[in-house]
């Protein structure tokens, strides 16, 4: 299992950083939160370490399983949230996107049972916040006490709905750049509101890059 990765930063996205070790790249899941702090930093080819979490994505029963890693810059934000993800119906994606609190805050709702404070961050309902109290509480007084803890996701007043997001995964596992995989989604979407599956969004990009191949 990888657990820590260091080398050069040659490459972040919105979704991913590409790591340069001998020769070797490897592409790192980050936070939303990490990925804006980096590139405040301007850390883009400078050397870098991250403690990683390494997770296979299943695909369904016709496509294949995808290992992922998952960075952090602190081994305090890694444990954590190994813990989080270990609540059920709590994934890796989910987990990604809804720690908008700094992590000290969310351990401090979780040991006071404070649920309504967990219902607000994204993705996580009044059923999901009971979940996370009753499978946590007890074991995450020390993550409370971290000082200089950071929400480890940027807060998005008009996040994109799941399947969206899913659709967005789709594309860039086919190996289009976020940008590109963006512009499809947004074009798509523009001429078919209705569509609320990912399976549906891909159809109609992939239909469109039909016609568009048809026409040169």
């Amino acid at each position: 299992m990888i657990s820590r990765i260091r080398g050069v930063l040659t490459q972040l996205t919105d979704q991913y950083a590409l790591i340069e070790n001998s020769g070797v790249f490897y592409e790192i899941r980050l936070p939303s939160a990490l990925v804006e702090r980096l590139k405040d930093e301007n850390r883009v080819a400078t050397e870098i370490e991250f403690e990683t979490i390494y997770y296979i994505e299943a695909g369904d029963k016709k496509s294949s399983h995808y290992p992922h890693l998952v960075g952090f810059t602190s081994p305090v934000d890694r444990e954590f949230f190994s813990l989080f993800i270990q609540v059920p119906g709590m994934g890796v994606k989910k987990a990604l996107r809804s720690l908008i609190l700094p992590v000290s805050e969310i351990a401090a709702a979780i040991e006071t049972k404070d649920a309504d404070k967990l219902k607000r961050l994204p993705g996580v309902g009044g059923r999901l916040a009971d979940k996370i109290v009753a499978e946590l509480v007890g074991k995450c007084a020390r993550f409370a006490l971290a000082r200089g803890s950071q929400p480890l996701a940027a807060a998005k007043t008009d996040s994109a709905p799941q399947f969206v997001d899913d659709a967005m995964d789709i594309l860039v596992q086919l190996q289009y750049s976020p940008t590109e995989a963006q512009q499809m989604i947004d074009n798509a979407m523009r001429h078919n509101p209705k569509v609320k599956q990912a399976e549906d969004l891909i159809s109609i990009i992939f239909k469109s890059s039909q016609l568009l191949k048809g026409d040169e």
